[in-house]
């Protein structure tokens, strides 16, 4: 989950206004007494178009988890999400901030250029193609 101390500290030097930053972080602390688990939301992978509220597909994800969340927009870079299960935050940190991230199944780089790609076939001349006839012929 978010360490909310620091992203206290983030706010209260980020704002010049003491007052506001002041306020900004009673809000924190009065959103992290609601939901045991919060998650600071300021990637634009989550956030939608108007930087706002959640994209739709991460409602919507949210919504079928089966368990109690909510969306707090703090200031305007930031949001809280807050949860009630330790589970459903787990997995939404798995699903959002890159737990599950696409890993290449070869060690071999793939170039998707149309005329360079490791689709491409291979000219007469390349090495791979040669030594393959060489291995055939054997």
């Amino acid at each position: 989950m978010t360490n909310l101390d620091e992203l206290k500290k983030t706010v209260a030097a980020k704002w010049r206004d003491a007052e506001m930053a002041s306020s900004a972080c009673y809000g924190i602390d009065a959103y992290a007494k609601l939901w045991p688990y919060v998650f600071m939301v300021n990637d634009w992978l989550i956030w939608n178009e108007s930087g706002r509220d959640l994209k739709p597909e991460v409602v919507r994800w949210l919504d079928e988890q089966e368990s109690d969340w909510e969306f707090y927009h703090l200031l305007d870079e930031w949001g809280l999400v807050g949860f009630d299960d330790l589970r459903a935050a787990t997995r939404f940190r798995q699903r959002w901030f890159g737990g599950l991230k696409v890993v290449s199944s070869s060690d071999a780089t793939w170039n998707p250029h149309p005329l360079n790609s490791s689709f491409a076939p291979r000219l007469a001349g390349d090495t791979a193609t040669r030594s393959k006839d060489s291995h055939a012929t054997q």
